[in-house]
């Protein structure tokens, strides 16, 4: 390329215009002033790179997320799940025939499913308090306790939470100890320890065991949590599943919870048939006084009046008032347990629990009104859970949210019974209102009989109401005795809990799965944030959008080719210690080497984007220190000599100069010699091993180093040299450091500023271009400089190093 660029002999270089700056080169991605085009953003390539990069940080979590589950899963002991079965039927019909039917435990409402409600009465404290006494789990053993060969437990409330339990099996004896009771037994016998008692079948394998007291709350909500019932499909059959860490555990409480439920679903069933027997026999007394009175007016109208003869017209209209007065008794009762209802409920609003008003509502007259029945029923479970909430050892105070809620809904459905209750007495006393009218019509038409005649077929047929209300009741208390003497429930067993054979799978490869997902997600998002919270240059993009001027070139490392950067190559992505400092010039000594084509590159942007002519002063600075703006100086004046230039290389970093140590020359005389006026030019200025290429060493250090280079001497050294050769290149000191940057950058024809990749940050890049500006340095464009490899993670910027690693390798 030396034909394409003439070396200018300017007889008055003074007279040559300053190079006109490039236009600034904005990146809309990282300027917050301009708004990203809809549809803009990240792209996927973006986020797998920052994965790459730090990929590191992603198998550390997946590591530590994995071994954490599996940790866990090693210490967790077995599990083993046994389960027994039960039917839900009705079998009190069976047993207590047609007449045990009179009440059934289906809740009124087609909202109501009959199965699911009893899974509930099934996992309720009753059932799992149930289980806990009769298996004695307040006592829970140790990991490795011989549970099989365990016959009985029984705790009383003495034990005290937190005591344990020590057992030694001895040959036909075991010892035990709980706090400062100590007692042994012969296997087979009870082992009594005052709070708890425990009797052993056999000797254990074990040589000794212990066993905790835990709270008897705790214990129920492990039942609880244990238990897990189940409808097998489109049958009444439920399967009742408990899983605990012994397999003997595990079927005993499996049987003990079908056990309990039974006995629970026969005592309510059992009390209910109880409250509706003492509704009857209450209801029957007061009618068998009314009939007994009925029967002593007959008695006394018959001594007084001998009428026995009536006529047919007037027995046929009598029937019919006899009909109509059964009518209007049986509403009169209807209408007094509900005006009595009414007045309990309104009168005494707590009430609604009692046998009282539970007696009541099983009369035959309220049950068979569904709609009040089934707000009776919600009444009564919003105040049992009020009641749950308010009492025992986790009760809460009135004024939880809770509470309120509970308090606000029976006071909600308290009102809804109380108007229920009122609209049916009001509809009952309009019944009998009209059933009234017409007696009294009948009673009119037959006014004209006999007055004793018809007093006596009035009396007869009260008597025979009141005998028929009589039996009727009578009928009712019997069904209601058979009903209560039946010892069945809604639950039968079908099948017993066996032993498991083996522990039950806890689901290891998920839960493993689970937790590489965890921490692939913990990896990845930390290392999107590792990578978001990095401030410092490493793009192209970046670079351009902060200094706001064109990057003309990439420095790769120099030394090494850069080896399959499209590929996944996960040593880069690890720290690297062998790294070298800048290896001098490698222009010269590697010419080959993707570093050498990068720098001849960065000659040639700098030739043509001054129309052809190298700018005749060229400074070059970085931002801060140690990002290889030396190295770029020395590697491009000598890019500009081995083009066939003149060249002059000087070191204007009198504080830190480097230029001589790469050339092999000594410091002194130099520059700070020259312009104090110690030493000529022509002493000054030394050759250097690369043809065409002089340098001007930084000279010895001096303490007004800015005001040298601000005064008139350099100003006429830059003219001077500009007039003998024909590029000068001015190495300076980095721009935050010192003034001497922007000093030198104002009487240079162009700047070029270096950038460090992954080194170099944003703001220190962006405060440095703006002091340059602020003096008027022509600044031609910027270099990102990667000794480091930090691009080499992002794989679109292979391209640049790619051809010249084909040719090196």
């Amino acid at each position: 390329m030396s034909e394409i660029v003439p070396r200018p002999r300017d007889p008055h270089p003074d007279a040559a215009p300053r190079t006109p700056p490039l236009p600034l080169l904005r990146s809309r991605a990282a300027d917050p002033g301009v708004a990203q085009p809809p549809g803009e953003g990240v792209p996927l390539r973006e986020y797998l790179a920052a994965l790459r990069r730090h990929l590191w940080l992603v198998l550390a979590a997946v590591l530590v997320s994995t071994g954490i589950a599996a940790y866990r899963m090693s210490r967790e002991p077995p599990r083993y799940a046994a389960a027994s079965a039960v039917q839900l039927v009705n079998p009190r019909q069976a047993l207590a025939g047609e007449i045990g039917t009179g009440r059934t435990d289906q809740l009124p409402g087609w909202y109501t499913d009959p199965i699911l409600s009893q899974i509930q009465v099934l996992r309720s404290r009753a059932v799992a308090q149930r289980v806990v006494d009769s298996l004695g789990l307040r006592l829970m053993p140790a990991p490795g306790f011989p549970y099989g060969d365990l016959d009985s437990v029984r705790v009383t409330p003495a034990a005290r939470t937190g005591d344990t339990v020590h057992l030694t099996f001895a040959p036909g004896m075991v010892r035990g100890r709980l706090g400062t009771v100590r007692a042994e037994a012969p296997y087979g016998a009870p082992l009594d320890l005052g709070a708890a008692s425990l009797t052993f079948a056999r000797r254990p394998e074990v040589a000794s065991a212990r066993m905790h007291v835990v709270d008897e709350q705790g214990a129920v909500m492990w039942v609880i949590g244990s238990m897990n019932p189940a409808q097998r499909p489109m049958t009444n059959v439920l399967d009742i599943q408990f899983i605990a860490n012994d397999p003997h555990l595990a079927q005993r409480a499996a049987n003990a919870a079908a056990a309990a439920f039974q006995g629970v679903s026969m005592r309510s069933a059992q009390t209910e048939s109880r409250r509706r027997r003492m509704f009857v026999e209450e209801q029957l007394r007061t009618t068998d006084s009314l009939l007994l009175a009925a029967l002593h007016q007959l008695s006394a109208f018959r001594k007084g009046v001998r009428s026995f003869s009536p006529r047919e017209s007037f027995r046929t209209t009598e029937e019919g008032l006899t009909q109509f007065r059964l009518q209007r008794q049986a509403l009169l009762t209807e209408k007094s347990i509900y005006d009595q209802m009414g007045r309990v409920l309104s009168t005494d609003p707590g009430r609604e629990g009692s046998e009282q008003i539970a007696a009541l509502a099983a009369s035959p007259e309220v049950a068979s009104n569904s709609g009040i029945l089934a707000l009776y029923n919600q009444l009564i479970r919003y105040q049992t859970a009020r009641d749950s909430a308010t009492t025992g050892r986790w009760s809460r105070a009135a004024s939880n949210p809770d509470v309120q809620q509970l308090d606000s809904l029976i006071s909600t459905y308290r009102g809804r019974l109380v108007r229920a209750v009122q609209a049916r007495s009001d509809a009952l006393s309009a019944q009998i209102g009209v059933l009234d009218q017409v007696m009294a019509s009948d009673a009119a038409s037959i006014s004209g009989l006999p007055d004793a005649e018809a007093e006596e077929m009035r009396l007869s047929r009260e008597v025979e109401t009141l005998q028929k209300m009589v039996d009727d009741m009578r009928r009712e208390q019997q069904e209601a005795r058979i009903d209560e003497a039946v010892e069945a429930g809604q639950v039968e067993i079908v099948d017993w809990a066996l032993v498991p054979g083996g522990p039950v799978g806890t689901g290891r490869r998920r839960r493993l799965l689970f937790a590489l997902l965890v921490g692939l997600m913990i990896g990845g998002g930390g290392a999107l944030v590792l990578d978001r919270l990095n401030t410092a240059i490493v793009r192209r993009e970046d670079a351009e959008a902060m200094l706001h001027v064109p990057v003309i070139a990439v420095i790769p490392r120099l030394g090494e080719p850069l080896r399959a950067t499209r590929r996944l190559d996960v040593r880069r992505l690890l720290p690297r210690r062998d790294r070298a400092p800048e290896q001098g010039l490698v222009t010269v000594s590697e010419m080959q080497s993707a570093g050498s084509q990068a720098y001849r590159k960065l000659r040639t942007h700098l030739i043509f984007s001054q129309g052809g002519q190298p700018p005749r002063t060229l400074m070059v600075t970085s931002a801060s220190a140690s990002e290889g703006k030396t190295t770029v100086c020395a590697n491009l004046a000598t890019t500009f000599a081995q083009q066939g230039l003149r060249v002059v290389l000087i070191d204007g970093d009198m504080r830190r100069p480097r230029l001589h140590g790469l050339f092999g020359q000594a410091r002194s005389p130099g520059l700070s010699e020259l312009l104090e006026g110690e030493a000529p030019v022509a002493e000054v200025v030394r050759e250097t091993s690369v043809p065409g290429l002089h340098l001007v060493a930084a000279g010895r250090m001096v303490p007004n180093v800015s005001e040298l280079l601000g005064g008139a001497s350099m100003g006429r050294l830059i003219r001077q040299l500009n007039a003998e050769y024909d590029l000068v290149v001015v190495d300076t000191p980095p721009v935050l450091a010192a003034a001497d940057a922007e000093i030198l950058g104002a009487q240079a024809d162009a700047v070029l500023v270096v950038v460090r990749a992954g080194k170099t940050e944003r703001q220190s890049a962006h405060y440095a271009m703006q002091q340059l500006r602020a003096v008027g340095a022509q600044i031609v464009g910027a270099v990102l400089n990667d000794p480091d490899q930090k691009i080499a993670g992002y794989g679109k910027y292979a391209y640049y190093y790619d051809y010249y690693t084909e040719t090196t390798g």
